[in-house]
């Protein structure tokens, strides 16, 4: 861009004079002398109109030159370029790499995990001990346009195929309150998935997250934001992943997000609640819980209902959040009632029921996390807009300062345990009467170093006590979910590194 400065300014500045030079002689001559010729007068005229046709000229270039200027990159941890028009560019991106180990489940005296992936036959032992990957190489663009639209396109690269991050288009009138978002987007479901990859606490989500089946969904978002920021109420409507192979995308999930952040002093509250209605694909009608040890360097599964025959799910949820000074405590939960079928249901001529397990009731299952956090260089967590953001480093190792850490502590449950139905229950076909998915608790510790404001560091510790589910029957030798698998134990431990760079 300095060349181009250079470009226009030299012929600016050389019109500029040429004008002057012109403008002094058209002046010197601007009343003709008395008893010049009608000749001379005509010359003088002619002059005057050269001289203003190139002062317009200038005018004309040093506004091109101006706008030239404007939409030199600015840097925010990539360049940003800025148009005249209202219009915005900046590439970014997120790349992350983890590295760790997953031990083999203990507390089985004498017993040996056996190979096998599907619900009741064990743990597969390819899945644990030492891994890598790339967790994600997200690259994309986002900008504002006229009018008060905005656009956001990402990219997805990791594990050698490409994915779909956010592709939305949104829009809110300058001045008003209400906003849309249109197209891939993540659903209301809450404040830790409506945060940023690149701002959480932990390698993963809450248990929540992995085990009820939280993805990005094609639809439509209408938010009303208070113009002081003290609360915000949002719903969506969404159909399925875009990812989805088949044609016929008939699932669908509704949700509606509320919270208030009020400032209480010097401390920063957040207080939220979620609810989802989720309807099944129509040529699946099933559903399927499970969650990984808390981490995906292993791809293992240690609770697990199978796929359960099921019109869809709804769920409730409730967010809870403060931030003192360098201080913070987070908490969620979420509550999931799947509206079940029975081996007498009807289904239609194009379904996968037969993969599917009838149940005799319907099922309830939960999940919930209390976490703490302390910057021990001084920093406070960033929140902005009912989710967390970026944190601003104090003293980043570029101004001679050891960077900012951050130390957290987190209890998650996830519980996919239930007994429906009892004594005269009346069962049909293959019916079940206990879902037996295992109930996982995970006590979570993890150290962050920001160096820089753009690169992040991570160790963590997550000790996983399972009970019940397909490994704890397998392991146990039971066949059936009797009520005795919901109490079988065993204990995993991870340890895992992450390297990050956002821009």
């Amino acid at each position: 861009m300095k060349g181009s400065k250079v470009k226009y300014r030299l012929p600016s500045a050389l019109l500029a004079a040429t004008t002057l030079a012109c403008a002094g002689m058209a002046r010197a001559q601007d009343t003709p002398p008395s008893g010049a010729s009608p000749e001379v007068a005509a010359q003088i005229e002619a002059l005057k109109a050269q001289v203003e046709a190139l002062q317009n000229q200038v005018r004309q270039l040093s506004a091109k030159v101006g706008k030239v200027e404007k939409a030199e990159p600015g840097w925010k941890g990539a360049p940003s370029w800025t148009g005249p028009d209202g219009w915005t560019f900046k590439p970014k991106g997120v790349i992350q790499f983890d590295a760790g180990y997953v031990s083999l489940p203990r507390r089985i005296a004498g017993l040996v995990p056996v190979s096998g992936t599907s619900a009741g036959s064990g743990v597969n032992t390819n899945n644990l001990g030492w891994n890598s990957r790339a967790r994600r190489l997200i690259f994309g663009v986002e900008g504002s346009m006229p009018a008060g639209f905005g656009y956001k396109l990402e990219l997805e690269l990791s594990q050698g195929g490409v994915q779909y991050e956010d592709m939305i288009l949104s829009w809110q009138k300058p001045g008003s309150p209400w906003s849309v978002t249109l197209g891939y987007q993540y659903p209301l479901s809450s404040l830790e998935l409506l945060t940023s990859n690149r701002f959480t606490s932990f390698m993963e989500r809450g248990g929540a997250t992995d085990a009820f089946n939280y993805s990005r969904r094609l639809g439509g978002t209408l938010a009303y934001a208070d113009p002081k920021g003290l609360w915000s109420l949002a719903a969506g409507l969404y159909s399925e992943d875009v990812g989805n192979g088949n044609v016929a995308r008939t699932g669908w999930q509704a949700s509606v997000r509320g919270y208030a952040s009020p400032k209480l002093g010097d401390v920063q509250t957040h207080i939220g609640f979620n609810y989802q209605h989720r309807v099944s694909p129509r040529d699946a009608q099933n559903i399927r819980y499970r969650q990984r040890p808390y981490t995906q360097v292993s791809g293992e599964r240690f609770i697990d209902t199978g796929p359960l025959a099921a019109d869809g799910d709804d769920i409730l949820g409730g967010e809870l959040a403060l931030i003192y000074g360098p201080f913070h405590f987070a908490s969620e939960y979420q509550h999931v009632w799947v509206r079940s079928f029975g081996a007498n249901h009807r289904y239609g001529l194009n379904n996968m029921a037969g993969t599917t397990n009838s149940l005799a009731g319907d099922p309830q299952f939960r999940s919930g996390y209390v976490e703490i956090g302390y910057y021990l260089t001084g920093e406070t967590r960033g929140y902005k807009s009912g989710r967390w953001d970026r944190t601003k480093v104090r003293h980043p190792v570029t101004d001679g300062g050891i960077g900012a850490f951050q130390i957290n502590t987190r209890f998650d449950v996830t519980d996919l345990n239930d007994r429906i139905g009892g004594p005269g229950t009346t069962l049909a076909g293959n019916d079940i009467t206990y879902v037996n998915g295992g109930a996982s608790k995970g006590y979570e510790a993890s150290l962050i170093w920001l160096p820089i404001d753009y690169v992040k560091l991570m160790l963590q510790y997550a000790h996983a006590d399972i009970s019940g589910g397909p490994s704890a029957r397998a392991f146990s030798g039971f066949t059936t979910p009797l009520p005795s698998g919901f109490r079988h134990g065993y204990g995993v431990d991870s340890v895992t590194l992450r390297t990050q760079l956002d821009f």
